[in-house]
């Protein structure tokens, strides 16, 4: 898989954490059965002010992933990690 993905990011021999997984270990690793994935189920409980942030509250320490906001599939995936992105650099990004 990161050899398909170098293809694409050559970079991403430069990151600073790689975990290889397959179902199982992300059933181990999420405590979620069989490997699914999906996060929190969206109710109003779990919904905006509500929501877990991706600033973990620990300096240096940032979460993205299905289970923050703005949530499941890979576009609220997506989001999340640039919201992290934003937080680290401050970076803004502008309309043209």
């Amino acid at each position: 898989m990161v050899a398909g993905i170098k293809t694409i990011i050559p970079s991403i021999e430069k990151a600073e954490h790689q975990i290889s997984g397959a179902p199982k270990a992300w059933e181990r690793f999420t405590s979620r059965p069989n490997g699914g994935v999906g996060g929190f189920p969206q109710t109003l409980d779990h919904a905006l002010f509500n929501s877990i942030s991706h600033r973990s509250g620990l300096q240096g320490m940032w979460l993205c992933g299905d289970t923050v906001f703005p949530g499941a599939g890979t576009i609220g995936v997506s989001v999340s990690g640039y919201h992290v992105f934003q937080s680290i650099t401050s970076h803004r990004h502008t309309l043209p």
